[in-house]
């Protein structure tokens, strides 16, 4: 069912300031920065629609294996109930898994009984039809973190990012 490590996400309150010791002190990036909100996403929060806002950013290392920090921009998603967890401080909050088949995976997941944090649709680059889609799954009490698995229909890219760092 998992057939590889897509990325590994950080739960942050300043986004900029993360993404600048990543690649100014640790060497990884650049960094592209998008914008996600009720304008290019559709969300689902523990089974409920829920509108919510958020910066995201990706880079990847030389391996393929991506780093992804996320910065809410309101109180209503689950990264931002995980900083009021963690007490502020930037963390984990999940691992993306590539799978074969986004629809079986689900499916498996939710049998063995896994509640759903999340499960969002994000708006590809324009022009193009269809959207990716993501669920987190959670997995803590078995794995000791979040899981998310994600489909997208072929030919899917994302939109180009709203800004890049360095």
């Amino acid at each position: 069912m998992l057939v590889g490590l897509n990325h590994l996400c950080v739960v942050t309150a300043d986004l900029d300031r993360a993404i600048r010791i990543w690649a100014d002190r640790f060497g990884v990036g650049p960094w592209g920065v998008w914008t996600k909100d009720a304008s290019n996403m559709t969300a689902a929060v523990e089974g409920r629609p829920t509108d919510f806002a958020m910066r995201v950013a990706l880079a990847s290392l030389p391996s393929g294996l991506r780093i992804e920090v996320i910065q809410p921009l309101d109180e209503r998603s689950p990264y931002a109930q995980s900083l009021v967890r963690h007490g502020g401080a930037d963390h984990i909050h999940h691992l993306r898994f590539d799978v074969d088949d986004y629809d079986a995976a689900a499916a498996r997941l939710r049998n063995l009984g896994l509640d759903t944090i999340l499960h969002a649709q994000f708006a590809g680059a324009p022009g193009l039809e269809g959207s990716f889609t993501g669920t987190y799954f959670d997995t803590e009490p078995d794995l000791g973190f979040v899981m998310e698995i994600g489909g997208a229909p072929e030919g899917f890219a994302m939109p180009p990012p709203e800004e890049v760092y360095p």
